[in-house]
């Protein structure tokens, strides 16, 4: 048995591991698709603090049943695995940055860590049912309200999709984003508000959009975002901002953060979609979330040490799948 471990700064190493693990409470599961995110990328930089190496990235994963005892898992059945493990305390760790991933050929997975998956969604679509959780956790713990506007920083996959639950919530979404390509894409998933900050003046757009109220919730991806300048100022007194990513080694956020104290803006830190797995697979079965134009590229697994080492380079707005 395959798997794929981090074992220094920019190191991923191919390592055979025992393959006659106990089935009791578990299920061998055979990979077919694994998910690149952040968290993976500054694991690979080896920017994570309070990580013991070696250790497997990939938080998510799609696969078939190999083996079971379990009576509701026949074999061959296609799952999806968890990114959290529920500890017995209640808490949960994120698998992939504090317990091994699912990188590799074959994994042992707890039973409570496979998710079945109806028929119709496509393979590739499964790795983003984490990105649609953590939005749904972002949508929650904004209590985000019918007519409202939406500002989202980035077109990012994580909000591209909170702006499409936006839209089925009946709230109001504005994208901003330096490139046009990645603004065209948030036009295709109906996102009619979308503003280039490298060729508009921001602020007077959104006085436009808002009819001069500004808006009322702001989203920034902080794995693309370092610098939020004076978006804060584009928030309307008394008005919730959600900081959103999975790179938990993010050093600093420069900016104007006087708004928070002048007009009593509510920040919100979100970091991973725990809670809300059902509900993100109903979203994408129901087609209530569309994923297709997010996906950037689709990698061998064989590639993996070339493939993190090209997206240490840069940030990552759209999904790297690995193929298993």
């Amino acid at each position: 048995m395959k798997s794929y471990k981090i074992t220094k700064s920019f190191t991923i190493e191919e390592q055979i591991e025992d393959s006659n693990a106990s089935l009791k409470d578990c299920a061998k599961i055979k990979l077919i698709r694994a998910s690149i995110c952040p968290s993976d990328v500054a694991l690979f930089q080896g920017k994570t603090e309070g990580v013991s190496l070696p250790i497997t990235p990939c938080r998510i994963a799609v696969g078939l049943v190999s083996e079971s005892e379990d009576i509701t898992l026949r074999k061959g059945q296609r799952v999806m695995l968890s990114p959290y493990t529920r500890l017995e305390n209640g808490s949960y760790v994120i698998n992939g940055l504090k317990e091994n991933g699912y990188l590799g050929d074959y994994v042992y997975v707890p039973l409570h860590n496979i998710y079945t998956i109806p028929d119709g969604i496509s393979d590739n679509s499964i790795t983003f049912i984490e990105d649609i959780a953590m939005a749904l956790n972002v949508i929650e713990k904004l209590d985000v309200e019918k007519t409202k506007y939406v500002m989202l920083y980035g077109c990012t996959t994580v909000n591209l999709i909170i702006a499409q639950l936006c839209i089925y919530y009946q709230a109001i979404p504005i994208i901003i984003d330096n490139d046009n390509a990645r603004l065209s894409i948030a036009q295709e998933q109906g996102i009619y508000y979308c503003i280039n900050y490298a060729e508009e003046e921001v602020l007077q757009k959104i006085r436009e959009i808002t009819s001069g109220k500004l808006v009322d919730y702001l989203i920034l991806d902080s794995d693309i975002c370092d610098e939020i300048g004076r978006m804060l100022h584009y928030v309307r007194v008394n008005g919730k901002v959600a900081i959103v990513g999975y790179d938990k080694s993010v050093q600093s956020l420069k900016g104007d953060f006087s708004p928070v104290i002048k007009n009593n803006l509510t920040v919100y830190g979100i970091n991973d979609g725990y809670g809300e797995i059902e509900t993100a697979i109903n979203m994408l079965a129901t087609e209530t979330v569309n994923v297709d134009k997010m996906i950037d590229s689709i990698e061998d697994i064989a590639d993996i040490q070339t493939t993190l080492s090209n997206l240490a380079k840069t940030h990552n707005y759209f999904k790297t799948i690995i193929k298993c």
